[in-house]
């Protein structure tokens, strides 16, 4: 069985490679093997802002990666340094900087690349989109 991390480090607004990178993974469970982790970097973070609301009948990011983890226990990983510099906080970075909102809702968490890089000892393939 082969062991993936998912890296998305491309905006939500940008094509579909979001819808492309859910077929992928989609792809590897329905195979029978196993997605380690995603973990959202760079613009990739902007997929775990829980304010973006649905535009009619629009695909949404969120709503799609929300399922994904609750279906198939995949952790969502955001890099914590990349999503405060876009302005998506936890609830405990609102408190502490007097912020009444927190965009960063479960079931995606906060993570350190430390964290990533050390997930991918137990991975046997990253794939980027």
């Amino acid at each position: 069985m082969a062991e993936f991390s998912i890296l998305i480090t491309s905006s939500p607004f940008n094509g579909d490679s979001a819808m492309r990178a859910l077929a992928f993974i989609n792809g590897v469970i329905a195979n029978g093997d196993k997605v380690n982790n995603i973990f959202f970097y760079g613009d990739g973070v902007y997929h775990a802002n829980s304010l973006m609301l649905d535009t009619g009948d629009a695909f949404s990011a969120y709503r799609a990666w929300s399922k994904l983890s609750s279906e198939h226990n995949v952790a969502l990983l955001v890099c914590i340094t990349a999503a405060v510099k876009r302005g998506i906080v936890s609830q405990q970075e609102a408190d502490d900087n007097g912020i009444g909102f927190a965009n960063l809702q479960a079931p995606f968490e906060q993570a350190g690349l430390g964290e990533f890089f050390t997930s991918l000892h137990g991975c046997t393939n990253l794939v980027q989109f």
